[in-house]
């Protein structure tokens, strides 16, 4: 059944049409991807589907009854409450349902006749049918898994960072479980570990998700269609990313021989014409074969994304001398973030740093810059390097200049000419050179921010977050262009399609410790999976468990804790049962025993999580 159908849809801003004739179609549980360049259209198209910019072409037709969830900030109802006040709005009808039931079983206590058992299981099933045993602990595994903690529940929601409220509202908006879920660059605040178990949860989600992303790697995971605005108009592709891109090169090469094709019949045609159109004796023959031409449905030439940037970095030869060296390293200010790193880097590597949030990854990298002191260890540079360093924040950037003054007033020895011309190699032509900083997109700022580390020359390159806010397109230009360097590279990201090209080792940074391994994710992720599988069962006599593993152990009896109630509950309606006062007292006291062994579990699960 079809959720949501546009059909040919329009819209123009000023005049001028932004996308026309686009058409999408969303199923019940389809998971599907919007993707294209920045400033094409994707987030109007959704602002369309809420009903909150007016159509001016075509058709918006959603299933009657279908409930949809945007992820934006307004899913937070209120800054005022706590965060477990805020994810327990979500089951309003449940907690009044629930509080109807405790009084009964309280009027049950003091008296049980036919009226009150029946009122009881009538208030009891439809309880359980709405999943009222288990919405707690549904609340408490989803704030887990976007890591907030039993200590964070009573915390007024103000008082969270804005990186934070957007997890708050991702988490309630999860909670919701609307059929049709809309998430617009889902990854962005997240951990990989966050994203990850993100991936596996909206995979197996009942309902259907539309997703606006530049994640490559998640597209892969969870998508299983594309529709890409591309032309000012939406093409329709069949499974993952990689599918996606085997699929538009095999369009782009038939629509490229069609076009061809028609274009040597056109000549042909047009050869004729030019030929015999005045002599008399062909002057019939040449109008029809004008009236050919003019029948003709034109094709227009294909493109194959866009202009290309031709720019690459020089590096010296690559050598496999240790350039340098970290031994026991403890990086962090006041207090420790990372202790005892320890790995080698030679001149031909590329390593990516990666970790959660907060782990010390860019403090890492600014310890090895000497920009901020260790707090212990050695930092030994075998080879001196003159480095390059991109900052996610673009920082070095003036936003008053324009394109062109910003590269000139750094390298006033080249001619206007010359500074046009490389310019032109990272995009920048014509009027482009004469926009000024502030007015640039965050992919336009990544080229320029590129354009002027290329011409630092330099040996090692610092890069952090290369790929934050990039469109597809210019992701494509960054990975290329890092992936085909030659020289050393040191780089923190949560881009896990970029890790892959262009990492060959990771430092994987965690509160158990440090991992250096040798290849890229994918080898990276099989590696730890593997280790997990084959590490050797310990008992609790040998050694304690690790807090995560002490975690899965508590959630598992939590799991068992709430079968037993289940049935203790069902039992409740057994005649045997509620025509004895006592046995019925005893199924409640046991009830109310391991419903106190679940929060006793769960009060320990949230100590070991601020461990």
């Amino acid at each position: 059944m079809s959720l949501l159908k546009i059909s040919n849809l329009r819209k123009s801003f000023s005049g001028e049409v932004l996308f026309e004739n686009v058409s999408l179609d969303i199923n019940e549980g389809e998971k599907v991807a919007l993707i294209g360049e920045n400033g094409v259209g994707k987030s109007t198209i959704v602002k369309m589907i809420l009903g909150e910019l007016p159509i001016d072409g075509g058709e918006i037709t959603i299933a009657r009854s279908t409930a949809i969830g945007y992820l934006d900030q307004n899913v937070i109802s209120d800054l005022s409450k706590t965060l477990i006040e805020e994810m327990s709005l979500v089951f309003h009808s449940l907690i009044v349902l629930e509080n109807t039931l405790n009084e009964v079983v309280a009027e049950l206590a003091i008296h049980s006749d036919d009226i009150i058992l029946k009122r009881y299981s009538q208030i009891e099933d439809e309880f359980l049918q709405k999943g009222g045993y288990e919405y707690h602990y549904f609340i408490d595994m989803i704030l887990t898994r976007f890591g907030f903690k039993k200590a964070d529940y009573d915390r007024v929601i103000s008082t969270f960072s804005g990186g934070e409220r957007t997890r708050i509202a991702f988490a309630k908006l999860l909670l919701q479980k609307p059929e049709l879920l809309i998430l617009d660059e889902p990854t962005n605040h997240m951990d990989i570990e966050i994203i990850e178990w993100l991936e596996d949860y909206l995979r197996k989600y009942d309902g259907a998700v539309l997703v606006i992303t530049h994640d490559k790697y998640f597209i892969n995971k969870v998508v299983s269609k594309i529709y890409e605005i591309d032309q000012k108009t939406a093409s329709m592709y069949l499974g993952n990313f990689d599918s996606y891109e085997i699929e538009k090169v095999r369009r782009f090469e038939l629509l490229l021989k069609a076009f061809n094709k028609q274009t040597k019949e056109i000549m042909h045609l047009q050869s004729f014409v030019d030929r015999f159109r005045y002599k008399a004796t062909k002057a019939k023959s040449a109008q029809d074969r004008i009236k050919k031409i003019a029948r003709i449905d034109r094709i227009e030439r294909p493109t194959n994304g866009h202009e290309a940037v031709h720019f690459a970095f020089k590096s010296k030869r690559p050598t496999e001398a240790v350039i340098l060296e970290a031994k026991n390293l403890t990086v962090g200010y006041d207090k420790p973030l990372q202790t005892d790193i320890s790995f080698v880097m030679r001149g031909y590597e590329k390593i990516g740093i990666i970790g959660p949030n907060g782990i010390g990854k860019t403090t890492l990298i600014k310890t090895l810059m000497k920009d901020i002191p260790a707090l212990s260890g050695e930092i030994i540079i075998h080879k001196p390097q003159k480095v390059g360093y991109f900052d996610q924040n673009l920082a070095g950037l003036n936003e008053e200049l324009t394109v062109l003054s910003t590269v000139h007033d750094r390298y006033p020895q080249k001619t206007l000419g010359e500074v046009r011309s490389l310019l032109a190699r990272f995009l920048f032509v014509e009027e482009d050179v004469f926009k000024t900083v502030k007015v640039l997109s965050g992919g336009e700022k990544v080229r320029l921010t590129i354009c002027l580390l290329m011409l630092e020359e330099p040996e090692l390159l610092i890069l952090d977050e290369p790929t934050n806010h990039l469109d597809l397109e210019t992701k494509n230009i960054v990975e290329d262009v890092f992936e085909s360097y030659e020289g050393p590279i040191i780089f923190i990201s949560h881009d896990r399609y970029f890790i892959n090209r262009v990492a060959t080792k990771i430092v994987h940074l965690d509160t158990e410790g440090t991992i250096i391994f040798d290849g890229n994710y994918d080898e990276f992720k099989e590696f730890v999976s593997q280790k997990a599988i084959d590490k050797p069962k310990k008992t609790q006599r040998e050694k304690p468990l690790s807090n995560n593993a002490e975690i899965r152990r508590l959630e598992a009896e939590i799991d068992k804790f709430h079968h037993e109630i289940e049935k203790l509950r069902q039992s409740q309606f057994e005649e045997w049962v509620y025509n004895d006062p006592n046995e019925y007292a005893r199924v409640v006291a046991e009830i109310d025993e391991k419903t106190a062994l679940i929060d006793a579990r769960f009060a320990k699960i949230a100590q070991l999580s601020d461990d």
